[in-house]
């Protein structure tokens, strides 16, 4: 927690000189669609493609305030700090109680569910963009990742039409704390005035560590959607 403390005064310092306009201060949101890309550390090969099958995309959101300082009319280096959601989630499966086909299904259990699987991280981007004439720009860099927790959120859909919804701390393996991703994008300022810029682009994140210490089917967590913000 020192190091962001620390983090936070210099981004602070840092905006106090922004009126010489070396220095941009602003704010990004990134709605995205997260995945767990599956690898297997030795683990039974079918397994891994019935996990595969059973996962897909989980809608996530992350946001950050930056800092950026302007090297020169074409680089551009920042820092920044956030809040990161991410994880995956299943499709709606079949749930099978009793081993024969005449067994009676109990009307208490559920006969359906879907799990959403959620990782709360700190997120510290930081990032090198290079303009392309005055309103396009490629933007790469890493994010340093510091995970808070993880949250399993169960959907169970019984025979009557009713839905339960419950979620708790997912303590299904021993989560990787320290962690980064690779980042790459290409964007627009879509309105670029001296004072204020707002941009947008699409980014794409990967994480380069699996999110667990030990799961023999490890996930490495990859974000693709659009960011975008302003600038000043």
């Amino acid at each position: 927690m020192k190091a962001i403390t620390t983090l936070l005064l210099l981004l602070f310092c840092l905006t106090t000189f922004a009126q010489e306009k070396k220095f941009d201060f602003g704010f990004s949101v990134f709605p995205n669609f997260s995945l767990g890309v599956i690898s297997n550390n030795g683990g039974f090969s079918p397994g891994e493609e019935a996990y595969k099958k059973m996962e897909t995309w989980k809608p996530s959101i992350s946001g950050n305030i930056f800092v950026s300082y302007n090297l020169n009319e074409k680089s551009i280096l920042g820092i920044g700090l956030g809040y990161q959601n991410n994880g995956e989630r299943t499709h709606k499966m079949d749930l099978i109680f009793g081993n024969y086909s005449y067994t009676i299904p109990d009307p208490s259990l559920p006969t359906h569910g879907k799990f959403v699987y959620n990782h709360h991280n700190i997120e510290i981007p930081i990032f090198y963009q290079r303009m392309i004439g005055n309103r396009f720009y490629a933007i790469a860099g890493t994010s340093i990742i510091l995970n808070i927790s993880n949250t399993v959120t169960s959907h169970k859909y019984f025979s009557n039409g009713s839905e339960s919804i419950s979620t708790s701390e997912d303590e299904s393996t021993n989560f990787r704390r320290f962690n980064f991703t690779g980042n790459v994008g290409f964007g627009l300022n879509y309105l670029n005035k001296e004072k204020v810029k707002l941009f947008v682009h699409p980014y794409l994140k990967l994480g380069v560590l699996g999110i667990s210490k030990s799961a023999v089917f490890n996930r490495n967590i990859l974000s693709f959607g659009i960011s975008t913000g302003i600038k000043f």
